[in-house]
């Protein structure tokens, strides 16, 4: 039977406290130490003036968020302090193993002694250990001489009994084989009966009070909340506000009555003033940036002062003031979004950290309202929304000029890009301009701020297809109503190819290419190989990535028929993108449009015309696959069931061939039948 010793001196259990306490302290305090800061930047990093007062606005934004002496930092100094302790610990305790046990050592005699030596010895020793010599000692030598005292008897019966000796050296050990002993890397305390009390309300607290409740917070949060983390009441209201003909405006207003800024942005009369103010300093941009007129700017950005000084009234119910709470929280988001379109950064500090959540949350908001576009298949509504997710990382409003992305062009600028000799309107036009050309329109600008225009431009993705293909897994030919694979391959062009793309075509579509339909495997140590790096976004208040969708649909009939995103999009590095679909149910050739578009920039979008060629169903026959399952012969419990049942095995022949004799009755009773049953056909008729 086995026997179970547990970690007398707790050294054995030390250790493994040890090596847990290392793989959660080494870890958490590097990132605590150098996660947050970037010792290097991004070689893709843009260095002018905005991008920097960016990256030092991040940076206090962190250093707010994590304090030098935070909860964290407290709980990291308490672990090592924890770790240094059980490490001296270990170090100063000293683990007694015990040897073989040795009857001649026990007897201090040597090896091979004979038996009168072996029982000097032992009569020399028992006299200083017997029981009744050590009576006027204290308890523990007392009992310390007494198992001295029984393993000298042992070692002396052991090396004068020829049988005892046989037995040790066999099993070395007097009495012959013994149990198995295990050992437990627990502390003895841990399952000591004293401290059942506090062991087991330590595991009431842990495993009955502390994980219900970090589950049920969790459960909370996520019940709410779709995969995307986006909450059920804002998708409830997209699904049902989220119009086909909504434009720029009707979009700003619907996103700020998202359910996630009420949690976010505080409705309160001391921000009247500076409401007010940022109200004035909205109109007067709107007025003098954009076409619209200055009376509907006005109108949008008063309707959240109106509406948070009837929310505060005391006059109204309950249901009118949450109403006019709602609506006055909306109209709050949606003057701090304008101001964001237009950059414009409240001089109030509490708003301008409003403005900074309420920016960054709404690219995320805006994944939903692309969800349900999709779903109902709204080719212009999807384009709009990914525009309104282009204004929102550049801060540019709607229709303002792609240029204004580069760091110093301003009105005074932007009049000589477009004159009667020149239409400059996007970064590309600029790069294809001839050097002199560049630095003519430029010629305001100093030699440091000029490079910086040009670098930044060069940085900016010029998107190109590469090739786009249709296909049917498996199948020669696209029929109707097959599934259809198509597979976009994007690449970005280099500046300097761009006098190369000029006479080049830009796609290359193929019908039904076998190689596209199937998935490129992905090596695991490719995965970080030619990371995207981020957009040039100086006025979104965080690093943002990139990404762009692929769609493809019927721009005419505002049909969309598949969609997908990718990431992946780096220079150097071409990204494939594979959409499935349904093709149509009619054979002919049908002409589709696939649009590129950005998340991040703004005039970079590309389009492309494609044709699908659907064939008759005959161009793809259907291939009849052979039954090979055998019948089970007479003397087999197959055929003997099969013959139970009625069925009749198939027979073979002196050289393994099928008896035919059954097929051809059976082909004279189908005969029959059909005689009898024409002529009763003919007394019919």
């Amino acid at each position: 039977m086995a026997q179970y010793q547990y970690d007398e001196t707790g050294a054995i259990f030390n250790y493994f406290l040890l090596a847990m306490l290392a793989l959660a302290l080494v870890p958490a305090t590097y990132m605590r130490l150098f996660g947050s800061s970037k010792s290097k930047l991004d070689k893709h990093a843009c260095n002018c003036a905005n991008c920097q007062q960016k990256r030092k606005r991040i940076a206090a934004l962190k250093r707010k968020d994590q304090p030098v002496i935070s909860v964290r930092t407290i709980l990291l100094i308490i672990g090592w302090i924890f770790f240094a302790l059980i490490t001296y610990k270990v170090a100063t305790t000293v683990i007694e193993e015990p040897g073989p046990w040795d009857p001649y050592s026990i007897l201090g005699v040597e090896e091979n002694a004979d038996a009168s030596v072996v029982k000097k010895a032992y009569r020399e020793k028992s006299k200083l250990l017997h029981p009744d010599r050590v009576l006027n000692l204290p308890e523990a030598e007392q009992a310390e001489a007494s198992n001295k005292y029984i393993d000298l008897t042992k070692a002396m019966k052991v090396l004068t009994d020829d049988e005892a000796k046989q037995r040790w050296l066999e099993h070395k050990n007097p009495d012959g084989p013994q149990a198995l002993q295990l050992g437990l890397a627990l502390p003895k305390w841990l399952v000591d009966e004293s401290n059942s009390f506090w062991v087991l309300g330590l595991y009431t607290v842990v495993f009955m009070v502390a994980l219900p409740t970090l589950v049920a917070q969790w459960w909370n949060n996520a019940k709410n909340m779709t995969k995307d983390k986006i909450m059920h009441q804002s998708m409830a209201r997209y699904y049902r506000d989220l119009k086909e003909n909504f434009t720029f405006k009707p979009l700003i207003e619907l996103l700020a009555k998202s359910e996630e800024f009420h949690t976010l942005v505080s409705l309160d009369n001391k921000d009247t003033p500076a409401l007010e103010k940022l109200a004035d300093e909205v109109s007067a941009a709107m007025q003098e940036r954009t076409t619209d007129r200055y009376d509907k700017a006005k109108k949008v950005v008063r309707l959240a002062l109106r509406g948070l000084k009837s929310a505060r009234g005391a006059d109204t119910t309950l249901q009118n003031q949450a109403k006019d709470a709602a609506t006055a929280l909306a109209n709050k988001v949606s003057l701090l979004l304008y101001a964001h379109l237009l950059r414009i950064v409240p001089s109030d500090p509490k708003l301008a950290d409003e403005q900074a959540i309420i920016v960054e949350r709404s690219t995320h908001l805006i994944g939903g309202m692309l969800q349900i576009s999709q779903s109902r298949n709204w080719m212009s509504m999807t384009l709009g929304t990914l525009d309104v997710a282009q204004a929102i990382s550049q801060a540019l409003y709607f229709h303002q000029s792609p240029l204004l992305q580069l760091p110093f062009p301003d009105p005074s600028i932007m009049k000589h890009f477009n004159t009667k000799k020149r239409q400059i309107h996007t970064v590309r036009d600029l790069l294809e301009l001839p050097t002199e050309e560049q630095d003519s329109l430029l010629r305001t600008l100093s030699p440091v701020e000029k490079d910086t225009v040009l670098s930044v431009a060069k940085e900016y993705p010029l998107i190109k297809v590469t090739k786009a293909s249709f296909s049917v897994l498996g199948e020669p030919a696209i029929i109707p109503e097959a599934i259809v694979t198509l597979t976009v391959k994007l690449s970005l062009i280099a500046p300097e190819d761009l006098e190369k793309e000029k006479g080049t075509p830009s796609l290359q579509q193929k019908d039904n290419d076998p190689e596209d339909a199937e998935e490129v495997k992905k090596e695991w140590w490719a995965g970080t190989a030619g990371k995207a790096p981020d957009a040039h976004a100086p006025f979104y208040p965080a690093d943002k990535k990139p990404t762009w969708w692929v769609l493809m649909g019927d721009i005419r009939q505002n049909r969309l028929i598949t969609a997908g995103k990718t990431a992946d999009l780096a220079p150097g590095k071409d990204a494939t993108v594979r959409l499935q679909f349904q093709a149509p149910p009619r054979p002919g050739s049908w002409d589709f449009q696939i649009f590129i578009k950005s998340d991040s920039f703004v005039g970079c979008d590309g389009m492309t015309e494609v044709k699908l060629n659907v064939q008759p169903p005959e161009a793809a026959p259907l291939i009849e696959d052979e039954d090979d399952i055998s019948e089970p012969e007479e003397d087999s419990l197959a055929g003997q069931m099969a013959a139970m049942k009625g069925g009749a095995p198939a027979r073979k022949g002196p050289k393994g061939e099928h008896d035919d004799s059954s097929d051809s009755d059976d082909d004279g009773d189908a005969k029959e039948v059909e005689e009898e049953s024409s002529d009763e056909e003919d007394d019919d008729e």
